[in-house]
């Protein structure tokens, strides 16, 4: 029962108890006052009769006449009179019942008079004793109309205070449901500030809760700079800025190695003969053009969605390039911007190569740039820059321009064998069921092979089939929960495009209204470079999902932990870190300092932190003294057998 019907109870209850009585009182008082009205009456009805009586020597036959005319009055209930021996002379009892009000309230009620009673003489003999009763049904009429009116008083003053009452819940329902709404958001991980209410015992609650939720994110905001500062010591580049040389290998192997990345390539850009420049002009010049020539590469991300720059030495940059674009373009557009503006102090403009090559089916990072090196080196022998692709063929079974795609993605999700789930084992700190990351395969032909999401994700995002693909997926998921009762989760992915679509939106909602059993246990992965952008779609949906008991949060985390402050009031269950920060942990102290200060801040506001990418039991066994809830990687077990299918 909600408070305010506790309330209305309440007050209910109190007022129906405290007019009640005083209806009770009152009409008891009343009833007193009526019976001791009427015994005096009765009295003094008794004695004028045996005054009268006594006047005239009266005999027998006279008292008995005077007696029943009175008594024919109708006025009394029982007249009286007995001789001086005690005989009854004359008695006379109404025999009808008194109707001055209903049966039961005569009953509750009862008015109990006394008789009156006098002698009757003839000069000094005494002739009888009169004794006499008025009838009741007066003073029962008196006390029903008194009851009535009374009643329809107490009504009338119950209706007045329960409008004062509505009047006075209405003025503290607003800033009661502000506080209760604070309450059930920080029980959602969302922790945010309301107005303080002007009702003084709400207010103070209210200002107990803004203070605690000001100094936790004044704390949360002091520790996320702290670890920000050891972040970027540990993964990023002094000089440009860019992910270091370790932090971006880190991050080519694990896109090389997982079939749910969404890298497709690799470029280099190189900067011919630095040392020679470096000997020439200076290291103040040098260092002046390597800046230069980083900010113009951390620039290309804004032109081309999903590239990750890094530095990989002194005249190498390293761009790992998303899959399903076409990466000649920017690449042609970013060579053309560093020659424009090189940054240098003097006419010397450099010369800049930049190879890129697409990733083949087992590469690995010495092979892959051993491929490009290779590329550029041809490129060197022309003396100019530009850009040069290491060709590959691997892919060129695969529909080659978008109307090829869109018509192959189209007929995979209408034919029921072209898309499946596949398995991946997570361990989950304190889980009693397995749980499983569940990522989407696809195939566009009956006998071909299963792509990964790399392959076909990247075009699906383009072409605004994306949202088919995702509730496809999610139909999966919710529809294996339904009968796998042994799992304790799956975990599937869902693209920030698709979440910020109202449209996608109702429709999962309508999906996850059908499985009421399956959705308390689907886990919703947004990639955070996308869900960091589309916070209010996020922050909405996370309210929606919430009381389905649908878990939400984002994956590949931690390349925006500037924009940490943005979880505390998204309402999200879990991060999952990137593997670039995952990559041999044990060996890096700078890492591992950043990762133990974001589980610290992610568990101070509710959520669990789960590690991608963990290789081996030297990496999981650091992550567990680090504070991280939770794992996924080749170091935790293969893939489950029996994929789930349309």
């Amino acid at each position: 029962m909600s408070m305010y019907r506790q309330l209305w109870l309440a007050i209910i209850v109190s007022a129906s108890l405290a007019l009640g009585a005083s209806l009770f009182t009152a009409l008891i008082h009343a009833r007193s006052y009526l019976e001791a009205e009427l015994s005096m009456k009765n009295q003094d009805n008794a004695t004028t009769l045996a005054l009268a009586l006594s006047q005239g020597q009266p005999d027998v036959d006279d008292v008995v006449l005077a007696a029943t005319a009175l008594f024919n009055s109708g006025h009394y209930a029982h007249i009286r009179v007995l001789d001086p021996d005690g005989r009854p002379l004359v008695e006379k009892i109404h025999e009808g019942g008194d109707t001055g009000a209903p049966a039961w309230f005569m009953r509750a009620l009862p008015i109990q008079a006394s008789p009156g009673q006098a002698e009757i003489t003839g000069g000094w003999q005494p002739l009888g004793t009169v004794t006499l009763m008025s009838r009741t049904r007066f003073a029962y009429a008196t006390l029903w109309s008194t009851a009535r009116n009374m009643t329809l008083v107490i009504l009338a003053a119950g209706v007045l205070g329960g409008i004062l009452v509505s009047l006075v819940l209405g003025r503290l329902r607003k800033p009661m449901q502000a506080v209760i709404d604070q309450a059930r958001a920080i029980n959602e991980h969302r922790f945010v500030t309301i107005a303080e209410p002007a009702v003084p015992e709400l207010r103070d609650l209210a200002s107990a809760m803004n203070d605690t939720v000001t100094r936790l994110k004044a704390r949360f905001e002091e520790d996320a700079q702290m670890y920000e500062g050891l972040r970027r010591v540990a993964n990023y580049d002094l000089l440009t800025g860019l992910a270091n040389r370790t932090f971006f290998l880190s991050s080519l192997e694990h896109a090389l190695e997982t079939d749910e990345t969404l890298f497709g390539g690799l470029a280099i850009v190189r900067v011919a003969d630095l040392d020679g420049l470096n000997r020439r002009h200076g290291r103040p010049a040098t260092d002046s053009l390597i800046t230069r020539l980083g900010r113009g590469v951390s620039a290309l991300p804004s032109r081309c969605a999903g590239v990750f720059p890094g530095r990989l030495n002194g005249s190498d940059f390293g761009l790992l390039l998303p899959a399903g674009c076409d990466h000649l373009e920017p690449l042609e557009t970013l060579l053309a911007d560093l020659l424009a503006n090189p940054g240098t102090t003097t006419e010397e403009t450099p010369r800049i190569y930049i190879g890129f090559g697409g990733f083949r089916q087992g590469d690995t990072p010495t092979r892959l740039l051993a491929r490009i090196d290779a590329a550029i080196a041809s490129a060197e022998l022309t003396g100019s820059s530009v850009v040069v692709e290491a060709l590959n063929c691997d892919d060129c079974h695969l529909p080659v321009n978008a109307d090829g795609w869109r018509d192959a993605l189209i007929e995979a999700q209408r034919s029921r064998d072209a898309i499946k789930l596949v398995h991946h084992a997570l361990q989950l700190k304190g889980a009693s069921a397995p749980h499983l990351e569940s990522p989407l395969r696809l195939r566009l032909e009956p006998s071909g092979d299963w792509l990964t999401a790399s392959h076909f994700l990247p075009q699906a995002e383009r072409l605004g089939l994306i949202q088919g693909l995702d509730l496809a997926t999610l139909s999966l998921a919710l529809a294996e929960l339904e009968t796998r009762t042994d799992l304790g989760g799956l975990w599937v992915n869902i693209s920030a495009r698709s979440m910020a679509d109202p449209e996608f939106q109702r429709q999962l909602l309508h999906l996850l209204e059908n499985h009421p059993v399956g959705r308390r246990h689907l886990w919703l992965e947004i990639p955070e470079a996308g869900g960091l952008r589309r916070v209010a779609a996020l922050r909405a949906l996370a309210r929606q999902l919430k009381p389905l008991g649908v878990h939400i949060g984002l994956e590949h985390y931690g390349h925006h932990f500037n924009q940490v402050g943005l979880l505390y009031d998204l309402g999200l269950d879990f991060i999952k870190v990137d593997s670039g920060f995952i990559r041999d942990i044990h060996t890096n102290p700078g890492n591992q300092a950043f990762l133990e200060g974001l589980c610290d801040i992610a568990h101070r506001i509710g959520l669990q932190v789960i590690a991608e990418g963990v290789e081996n039991a030297d990496e999981m066994a650091r992550l567990m003294e680090l504070g991280f809830d939770g794992v996924t990687g080749s170091a935790i077990g293969p893939t489950e057998a029996g994929p789930s299918r349309a």
